[in-house]
């Protein structure tokens, strides 16, 4: 548990424990239901007023390289007049963030801490939005990779970094997009906790999240349009593997035909009798392939 006080109070558990809670419930009387709730993550889509206090509960996106893609973090918040709770389960790095932010520049302190819990929640958030942004880069990164390999020769490979890419996208907006609503509930609720002053802070972080979606979207739309042409450059090699092996079969086909040929007993026992005929047969059937050999070369089919 961390706690930093200043006009305001900023109290902040890391896998709460039984202890922690019963200092919640002492400290700020809430209500047992959401108590017993902390100590496990949460579902909720909104924001939540009660008499004294609000509740909310926000998810990020955090990635992870062992499975390739993005995960969830939570973190919950408790709101009174005069305290901010952050709940969370893990090490979150905006947490950490912010926390030395606060310790290490007496003029953000003033401002986060000097106004009312709803600038401080404000800042919070800001900060957490500030770190799903960042996020993003490595899928930036990847995007720009993709880019640069698509004409290597390699689509195989391609096919599959495209493939973890797209579910990384995916679990990134599955995560992210529903705190849409919270954000959006946060300023109708806010107003009526804090009065309208606030609205336009809790605006702004509505709009910080619509550019994250933002560019998620555009990622999504250009690695959909590298998945189509690798693709196609996928398909045009493939057709170009059978066009040689078509072309193969017709070039042994002269081949195969006078060998079946041969197994007829009046043709078998006049090669026999007579070697010149089995040379005759060979040199045309010799000349037969390089003639279609040379056809093949000049229409360029291979």
């Amino acid at each position: 548990m961390r706690i930093i006080k200043g006009k305001l109070t900023w109290i902040d558990i890391q896998n709460p424990t039984k202890k922690d809670i019963e200092f919640l419930r002492k400290r700020h009387k809430f209500h047992p239901i959401i108590l017993d709730e902390l100590l496990h993550t949460s579902a909720r889509s909104r924001v939540e007023p009660y008499e004294k206090y609000l509740y909310m509960t926000y998810h990020m996106p955090v990635y992870d390289k062992n499975i390739k893609s993005s995960r969830r973090g939570e973190i919950d918040f408790l709101i009174t007049k005069d305290s901010v709770i952050t709940v969370h389960y893990e090490d979150l790095e905006p947490v950490n963030n912010f926390w030395r932010r606060l310790n290490n520049d007496s003029t953000f302190k003033a401002h986060a801490l000097g106004e009312n819990t709803g600038r401080l929640l404000y800042y919070i958030i800001e900060e957490i939005l500030f770190f799903s942004q960042r996020q993003l880069r490595h899928i930036e990164e990847e995007v720009t990779q993709l880019t640069k390999d698509l004409f290597r020769g390699e689509e195989r490979k391609l096919l599959e970094d495209i493939s973890y890419l797209k579910r990384d996208i995916l679990d990134y907006s599955i995560i992210s997009k529903p705190q849409e609503i919270i954000l959006e509930s946060l300023k109708e609720v806010g107003d009526k906790f804090w009065g309208g002053d606030m609205r336009i802070f809790f605006s702004d972080l509505a709009g910080d999240h619509l550019k994250i979606m933002q560019l998620l979207d555009n990622f999504k739309e250009t690695v959909d349009a590298l998945e189509q042409t690798n693709s196609q450059l996928l398909e045009a090699k493939t057709n170009s593997v059978m066009q040689r092996f078509t072309i193969l079969a017709f070039l042994t086909f002269p081949l195969v035909l006078t060998t079946a040929f041969f197994t007829v007993p009046i043709i078998d026992h006049l090669v026999n009798d007579n070697a010149y005929v089995f040379l005759a047969v060979f040199v045309g059937v010799l000349i037969l392939t390089s003639g279609m050999l040379l056809f093949f070369r000049k229409k360029g089919w291979i």
